[in-house]
């Protein structure tokens, strides 16, 4: 018996193959989703979901599109941290970090990583392909290597040094390009679209990273319920789609009866998600070049997971906020003077946004930390010591 049906997020048709819905209007763009029999999942207790020694992702496995995890280097069971100090300055007393530095590759997309490699390996995949900024494609060479399954990595050739250094650690190959995330994206979906022999996981074109993504949801639930508010940072928008759509899970088998309120944060001028809400269309493509400290992360000229953070949006009465990258100095010299918490500048954004999401003091709120500050410590270190704009 199949153990998924893929589903379009905009016209609800039932899709049958990993191609894109009729009603799609760009390739670069995919509203599929996985769906599952979650009447049986429920009926059937097949997911405890409650606060017991944790197994990894395994431990999602009826709700995971996997038959098993054949390879896996202890992703998943992040800590929930309260952040006290910075709470009490900001009058919130229920503030909370999802931690996934802490992931083997220092970042959530470990998560996605591993189920698109263990699905891989089911399927007898011989040959793997990535676009991305560096932390996707690090994560990417790290479970290909585990793996043994072939893997070339596309990105750019800003990507910060750290992280080219980490690249050629593992047994992979890489190309970097001269151009930005966006054009670097449509170049990788061109030259292998309709290629059965190569494999694309890149978060947007491939969906099913969104899949280990919402383990991060169920973990959450499992620490502390349902939060009121949850802040995420937004490059493609997986994290944000997969956070959502943890929850939405969860409704479905009967768990809770409401969805969170989920912010994505962008940084200013620099957010297609944004201008898509603004302009009412599923996507936009920005024709302005991103220039931030969070260049390759959440500054972007495109958002390939767009129409689903948009509806994901609609459902949880979430936002997009938009910030400044001196909102973002000010949260790194604020979160290492308060709480001794370093995080890349991606990861920031949830920080720098608290400020504009109109939280009560006592609501529950979420900051995601989705990688970790050691592939950019030139960058940190240049941001802790730069002045900020009055």
């Amino acid at each position: 018996m199949k153990k998924f049906n893929l589903q379009c997020i905009k016209c609800h048709a039932i899709n049958e193959t990993k191609t894109h819905c009729s009603c799609n209007q760009s390739r670069y763009y995919n509203f599929n989703t996985a769906i599952y029999d979650y009447d049986k999942i429920s009926r059937e207790k097949l997911i405890p979901f409650e606060h017991i020694p944790r197994q990894g992702l395994d431990k999602y496995l009826p709700l995971l599109p996997n038959e098993k995890f054949t390879v896996s280097l202890g992703e998943g069971s992040t800590p929930l941290l309260p952040l006290k100090h910075l709470g009490k300055l900001l009058g919130l007393n229920n503030l909370y970090v999802k931690n996934e530095m802490v992931n083997p590759m220092g970042c959530f997309k470990d998560r996605g990583t591993s189920v698109v490699i263990n699905m891989a390996l089911e399927t007898n995949q011989r040959q793997l392909v990535i676009c991305s900024s560096g932390n996707a494609a690090i994560s990417a060479a790290a479970y290909s290597n585990l793996a043994r399954i072939p893997c070339t990595c596309f990105a750019a050739q800003s990507t910060s040094v750290g992280k080219k250094r980490l690249l050629q650690s593992f047994d992979c190959q890489f190309e970097y390009l001269d151009d930005y995330y966006a054009a670097i994206y449509r170049h990788v979906v061109d030259k292998y679209q309709g290629n059965d022999e190569v494999l694309n996981i890149t978060a947007g074109v491939n969906i099913f990273k969104e899949e280990g993504n919402k383990t991060i949801a169920f973990e959450i639930f499992e620490d502390i319920g349902v939060p009121d508010k949850i802040v995420v940072p937004i490059g493609n928008g997986s994290l944000y789609f997969g956070i959502y759509k943890g929850f939405w899970e969860l409704k479905q088998l009967g768990i809770t009866e409401w969805l969170p309120q989920i912010l994505g944060v962008q940084i200013r001028g620099h957010s297609p998600i944004a201008e898509a809400l603004k302009q009412d269309k599923d996507f936009v493509d920005l024709k302005q070049l991103p220039k931030s400290i969070a260049e390759g992360g959440i500054a972007a000229q495109s958002s390939f997971c767009a129409p689903k953070v948009i509806e994901a949006i609609k459902q949880t009465n979430g936002g997009l906020i938009e910030i400044s990258d001196n909102d973002l100095v000010k949260a790194l010299k604020r979160l290492v003077k308060l709480e001794s918490f370093l995080t890349e500048p991606t990861s920031l954004a949830p920080f720098a946004a608290l400020d504009q999401i109109g939280a009560k003091s006592n609501e529950k709120i979420v900051c995601v930390a989705s990688g970790n500050a050691f592939k950019n410590l030139e960058e940190i270190f240049e941001i802790i010591q730069s002045k900020e704009v009055q």
